[in-house]
């Protein structure tokens, strides 16, 4: 009697096959760079996660914050008693990724705030108005996102065309 052998292949070998593709992509997932457009939109959400802290900050302790925007980063400044802007001891200032760079825009009602120098050009007032503003996130000089605000609503973020 012959015995008729099975052709393919076991589920077993399936199994390690799937296995080793999954781990081969997890790797290389790990080992590839993020790209400037990941990179771009994580900073920009982190950006607007920080306006909207600040917004409310200002609101629930009666303290009026700015954000000092420079092409390679941002910091978070407070009003004195005295009236004066200080660095806020709070919030530490954060350094964009390499690649990555901001460029502010202050909107027509706003001109007389800084664009240049050391004091902040973004207010966000205990009275729950903001400065309105318009922040360009950029990858080599390129605009990929745009973070903006009218000084009353939230800050929104779109892809910049």
């Amino acid at each position: 009697m012959r015995t008729q052998r099975q052709r393919g292949f076991t589920l077993l070998e399936v199994l390690v096959t799937l296995l080793l593709i999954a781990v081969s992509c997890a790797v290389v997932g790990l080992v590839a760079p993020d790209s400037a457009a990941r990179e771009a939109r994580h900073e920009a959400q982190r950006l607007q996660a920080l306006l909207q802290l600040l917004r409310e900050q200002a609101v629930l302790n009666f303290h009026d914050y700015g954000l000092r925007i420079d092409s390679d980063g941002y910091a978070v400044w407070q009003l004195d008693d005295a009236g004066q802007w200080q660095r806020s001891a709070e919030f530490t200032a954060h350094q964009l990724p390499r690649r990555l760079s901001l460029r502010v825009q202050i909107e027509e009602a706003d001109r007389s705030l800084p664009t240049s120098g050391s004091l902040p050009q973004i207010h966000l007032l205990s009275s729950d108005q903001s400065s309105a503003y318009s922040l360009i996130i950029q990858a080599e000089g390129k605009p990929l996102l745009r973070l903006f605000s009218d000084g009353i609503a939230d800050a929104e973020l779109a892809a910049d065309e």
